[in-house]
């Protein structure tokens, strides 16, 4: 029987030298190509990480750019109620601004019916439910209850209304809200069920500046416009609808979060620290030094042709730094954002309607198209480029490693036959010096 396995070597046997620890150090030498390419690999790596970093920064850029000059941007609004336990409100972008007093003075309600206490039930009856001009019809079996009636009724396709059994009473509820939901039953079983309503069928009523409104529902869409009204209760309250400055302002500040992490981003990678001499992974990179550098022209710039009070990120509170990063001051934003909003919203997103974007378009429009362009023509290529080196390197690498097999091989064997021609010469001088002491001549 045969095994197979790595070959077991013996150092030294013949000549008490370490034969092994020798062919280590020579191999060590033979592998400083090997580790010369694996520097070079680490480095080019370090490098891709950064730019893959960048890439990623510069996508989260586009993005939130082009949340600012997207339909509604800078425009969303917000609806509240004086009184919520009678009506809440939400507002979308075209809400309009004002304030409107609301009366309710009727809820919506599903119709609800009851039959008598445990009522009769007759094998072959049947039961027909209407909602809605829509009539599901299930016959009484041998055997049934109210509970198994109720679930013969829920189990049919299209019933427009749930059953249940509370109290011993068969419940009917429509599916359907307000008046348009109203139950009507027949069939010889409904006479014996002996049903009453117990919650009639009502639409939701309310005024709305004194003009009179309903709803199957209790929520009233459209009847102010951009405006969702959930009805809560009866009585009276204001609602007041105007722009949602908050949501406004986060809008804004998350452009400034992006542009300031690609900034840092950019001046890490790139610096040199005098006091460490420590280099960042991209320092001296021109084409990642031009990055920075065209993002931050672009902040620093005005909107040519708006003219008046605000035409520049500066001009309505967002401020470069010396490293090149924004800070956005809430107080002058919501300021410039109170005087003239239009005038915002211009310098962050607008159209010239020239059809390229150039200087005459919004900053966050032209930081989009940068961020968009350099991303796709600039850093993508970059990455490809690493890609294909990296893939070279191994290559490389994995050639020299064969390389490497073949030169510890032949090592071995040639120290290993050193080791049998000492032992040999060892052997042949003792048979020797056996032979002459035999002889008497040692």
């Amino acid at each position: 029987m045969s095994t197979n396995g790595p070959a077991i070597s013996f150092s030294g046997l013949g000549t008490g030298i370490d034969t092994a620890s020798i062919v280590q150090a020579l191999m060590r030498l033979e592998r400083a190509p090997i580790d010369r390419v694996e520097r070079d690999k680490r480095a080019l790596q370090q490098k891709q990480g950064v730019v893959q970093e960048l890439n990623g920064l510069l996508t989260k850029l586009r993005d939130a750019a082009a949340k600012l000059y997207a339909p509604g941007a800078l425009a969303a609004k917000q609806a509240t109620s004086a009184n919520a336990a009678v009506a809440s409100a939400s507002a979308g972008p075209q809400a309009a601004a004002g304030t409107y007093n609301v009366s309710v003075t009727a809820l919506a309600q599903a119709h609800t019916m009851a039959s008598a206490t445990s009522p009769a039930l007759t094998a072959g009856d049947t039961l027909d439910v209407t909602v809605g001009g829509e009539t599901v019809s299930v016959t009484i079996q041998a055997g049934d209850d109210l509970q198994a009636l109720a679930e013969r009724i829920n189990a049919q396709e299209g019933a427009g209304a749930s059953a249940s059994v509370v109290n011993d009473r068969l419940v009917l509820i429509s599916g359907i809200s307000g008046a348009a939901g109203a139950i009507t039953v027949g069939g010889t079983a409904a006479a014996a069920l002996g049903f009453t309503t117990t919650q009639a069928a009502q639409d939701a009523q309310a005024t709305i500046n004194g003009l009179a409104v309903t709803s199957s529902g209790n929520t009233i869409a459209g009847a102010i416009n951009g405006v969702d009204l959930t009805l809560a209760g009866t009585g009276t309250t204001t609602v007041t609808v105007g722009a949602d400055t908050a949501a406004i302002e986060k809008q804004v500040r998350d452009l400034v979060d992006a542009y300031n992490a690609l900034v840092s981003n950019v001046n890490n990678a790139t610096r040199y620290d005098a006091a460490t001499r420590t280099a960042g992974t991209l320092q001296g990179d021109q084409t990642v030094t031009a990055l920075g550098a065209q993002a931050r022209a672009i902040a620093g710039s005005a909107v040519a042709g708006l003219g008046g009070a605000y035409d520049s990120l500066s001009q309505i509170g967002i401020t470069s730094s010396r490293d090149g990063t924004l800070t956005l001051d809430s107080a002058r934003f919501q300021a410039a954002l109170a005087a003239d909003p239009d005038a915002v919203r211009a310098v962050l997103g607008r159209d010239d309607g020239s059809g390229t974007v150039d200087a005459g378009d919004g900053i966050a429009r032209r930081l989009q198209a940068f961020a968009e362009s350099f991303s796709s023509d600039v850093l993508s290529s970059r990455l490809t480029g690493y890609t294909a080196s990296l893939a070279r390197m191994d290559d490389k690498i994995a050639g020299l490693e064969a390389l490497m097999v073949i030169k510890e091989e032949r090592l071995r064997a040639q120290f290993a036959a050193m080791e049998r021609a000492v032992f040999q010469f060892q052997s042949q001088g003792a048979d020797l010096a056996a032979r002459l002491g035999a002889l008497g001549l040692n």
